[in-house]
């Protein structure tokens, strides 16, 4: 037993000394931080030299091109092993760099000393820098050499000028309301008697009007607070007029058109509007609609009829409105194929009027008659008649929010 206990004794004092010999030798290999083996980190000399795009070169910006933008410069000096980035700053003339148009890494993550732009992202920044369409705009530009919080900029810059795309500056918002005006219209160029155009979409615009042979129209907006004007050009192009421009539009012959334009695509399209009419399928009995003004058609002290049908004895009042447009007729109807009949307290959404497309059935898509409204009276062969003349009124133009129309009771109702 005491043997035991010696050898234990033993071998814990061994183990004492070999973990104070491991302790030695490790402060031995090592001594601590010495700055000589590190390599330190030495602040980027600015860019001196401006190789590409900074004398002035002026590019024309074009969606199709195929070819970039490429500002180059000669790299900061070097030193070891040190990694510089780049960020080139991009401003107008009158800026100060101090809050550029646009700062951007160079290529590959801010590594190279070059910064590719495509006519897309040059025209953005053009954009940004509250260049007009179709106009000349120079940036003028300087590289901020960066290394962590180390950082330095060119005193020396470079510039170039860019021909902006063609385009629309101030697109209309939402809220913002397009008009038709001039002499050539139905205000004869009072601006403050313009027709509104019904918006269709983002940047597209309807609306039905009579215009006059070679005589000026043009559209316009107020977009953000300024008074914006919209001609077409001798290419058919949908433009902006820029301030002291009075470009205007004019067609060759007088009368009803459908005009729709499409800002975002610079376009605009024109349809001929003959005979607009209301028509009984049943029977094949159609009543002539005037044109009103204003994008509107009418027919006061209509008095309505219904034919009876094998399959409607007590007569078929589905009915539709028809329109030529540039000489083919087109039906507008209802738009759900087969809508029950109205009466007095119907929502105002069930005339809503919609363009249905050729070859549609003649019966699908229809009207049908408000008996509350009509009263009809007896039947005369097989025809009833109402006994209540109606005024009915097709709205061609923005008064609703979208095209529809009406029938109220005449204010003389006389047998």
């Amino acid at each position: 037993m005491r043997n035991n206990m010696i050898t234990k004794k033993l071998i814990k004092f061994a183990l004492l000394f070999f973990l104070i010999g491991l302790t030695a030798c490790d402060n031995k290999l090592n001594p601590g931080f010495d700055s000589d083996d590190y390599e330190p980190i030495v602040p980027p000399e600015p860019v001196r030299t401006m190789d590409a795009m900074a004398s002035g070169e002026r590019v024309v910006l074009s969606g199709a091109s195929l070819t970039d933008i490429v500002l180059k410069w000669t790299p900061t000096e070097k030193h070891g092993n040190t990694v510089y980035r780049y960020e080139v700053l991009i401003d107008t003339i009158g800026g100060d760099f101090t809050k550029p148009v646009e700062t951007i890494f160079s290529d590959n993550n801010g590594l190279e000393s070059q910064l590719t732009l495509t006519h897309y992202q040059a025209n953005t920044i053009g954009k940004l820098a509250k260049f007009r369409c179709n106009t000349n705009g120079t940036l003028r530009w300087k590289v901020r050499a960066y290394c962590g919080l180390d950082q330095a900029l060119s005193s020396l810059e470079g510039y170039f000028v860019i021909f902006m795309m063609d385009g629309i500056d101030d697109m209309p918002s939402e809220n913002e309301p397009v008009y038709i005006t001039g002499v050539g219209t139905e205000d004869d160029g009072d601006e403050a008697e313009a027709q509104q155009m019904l918006r269709q979409n983002e940047g597209i615009y309807q609306t039905f009007t009579q215009l006059k042979a070679d005589q000026p129209f043009i559209f316009m907006s107020t977009v953000e607070g300024r008074k914006c004007y919209y001609y077409v050009d001798d290419n058919g192009v949908l433009r902006e007029r820029n301030d002291g421009e009075d470009y205007t539009v004019t067609v060759p012959q007088s009368g009803i058109y459908r005009i729709t334009i499409n800002m975002g695509e610079q376009t605009i399209s024109y349809d001929e509007i003959g005979a607009v009419y209301l028509y009984n399928h049943s029977g094949g009995y159609r009543q002539d609609f005037n044109y009103l003004g204003y994008g509107k058609w009418g027919v006061k002290n209509y008095t309505a009829r219904k034919q009876t049908e094998s399959w409607a004895g007590s007569g078929e009042t589905r009915h539709s409105f028809k329109m030529e447009i540039n000489g083919t007729t087109y039906r507008w109807g209802h738009k759900e194929k087969d809508k029950g009949q109205p009466n007095l307290t119907t929502d105002n959404s069930y005339y809503n009027l919609y363009q249905l497309a050729l070859g549609t059935d003649p019966w699908d898509y229809s009207f049908r008659f408000c008996d509350e409204l009509l009263q009809w009276g007896e039947k005369q062969g097989n025809v009833y008649y109402a006994t209540v003349k109606t005024d009915v009124t097709l709205y061609f133009n923005a008064e609703f929010g979208t095209y529809t129309h009406r029938w109220v009771a005449s204010e003389t109702n006389e047998d």
